[in-house]
């Protein structure tokens, strides 16, 4: 992982030193490795915030050329949504846009956040338990899918929505590389390849404009002893029951505000988004990652559940990635 060129295979960072380490991304792209500095400047403009947490740009291939994004719901919080039942937003009819917490990194490549607010519209999640809270959600239950166009404001003193979603401009992001448009945009996560994991950090103070951690991805095997290590430290992870189609696991310390933020492999491709980690002493350093063709199977699950009138009006903002 982590190499400038595209070939896969078990690579790990240059400097072995910094591997599990949260780095500021201002260091890791005045940094030395150059492998790291490669891929951040593929994936990074993917990565922003949303509301207490993150939020990964996982593709622009729809029928618009907007943000097909995907988050956490504890990040959005379940109560934003109508009902626990699978569902989506007909953002044709519907505008649940805010502009409130929403930001990218600016398109001029700028490594700095800055001010500027951009228009989020909560498109779709899956079921969400009678008993689930936003602290008890379980990864299976714990993403949903939005969508972000081109409608932008300054960050300011006073609430401002979005008008309804606007479908005829492209997104414009921070993307050189056109990563978002690539023929696969996403992939299967490999056990004991290395991930890149990015996001915001509540600790704005020394990770103001967003962090970046690079570690290994567990085995299955691996994932399953860290329960068992999680139980009996105590920490509430391991009363979660490990699901290798849903989830895999990377080595690593989680911090609060990361959630929704992207991991990603050498090619630059989705793997998933962080939604729970470990955080009690002496217990595995772990961090629990959905995994993007779990999202992505769920999306064509419920598309092909929908009426043609629902169809209609749900695959145009999906298309390129579910069909």
């Amino acid at each position: 992982m982590i190499c400038t060129s595209c070939e896969k295979g078990n690579s790990s960072p240059d400097n072995d030193d910094n591997k599990n380490k949260l780095i500021k991304i201002e260091d890791a792209l005045s940094g030395d490795n150059q492998n790291l500095k490669s891929i951040l400047g593929k994936v990074r403009g993917s990565v922003g915030k949303r509301g207490p947490g993150s939020k990964t740009i996982w593709s622009r291939k729809n029928d618009f050329g907007l943000g097909i994004y995907v988050s956490a719901n504890h990040v959005l919080g379940i109560e934003g949504w109508g009902n626990r039942t699978e569902e989506f937003v007909d953002l044709t009819n519907t505008n649940n846009g805010i502009f409130l917490t929403s930001k990218l990194p600016p398109t001029n490549g700028s490594i700095e956040i800055g001010d500027t607010l951009v228009a989020d519209f909560p498109f779709y999640h899956s079921n969400i338990s009678i008993s689930a809270t936003n602290t008890t959600l379980v990864p299976e239950e714990d993403f949903y899918v939005g969508i972000v166009d081109n409608q932008k404001i300054k960050d300011g003193l006073f609430s401002i929505y979005p008008e309804m979603i606007q479908t005829n401009t492209p997104l414009t992001m921070y993307d050189p590389f056109n990563r978002t448009k690539e023929i696969k945009t996403w992939d299967e996560a490999i056990a004991n390849e290395y991930a890149v994991l990015v996001g915001y950090p509540h600790d704005v103070g020394n990770y103001p404009n967003g962090a970046v951690l690079y570690s290994k991805i567990l085995t299955d095997t691996e994932a399953e002893q860290a329960i068992n290590k999680l139980k009996d430290a105590g920490d509430v992870e391991g009363n979660i029951s490990y699901k290798k189609d849903v989830e895999f696991f990377v080595s690593g310390k989680g911090f609060a505000g990361m959630s929704g933020g992207g991991v990603f492999n050498s090619h630059c491709q989705c793997l998933g988004i962080m939604v729970r980690a470990s955080d009690t002493n002496g217990a595995p350093e772990i961090i629990r990652v959905i995994r993007i063709t779990f999202i992505r199977n769920k999306l064509i699950q419920f598309y092909k559940s929908l009426p043609e009138i629902g169809k209609s009006k749900f695959i145009p903002f999906l298309r390129g990635e579910i069909m």
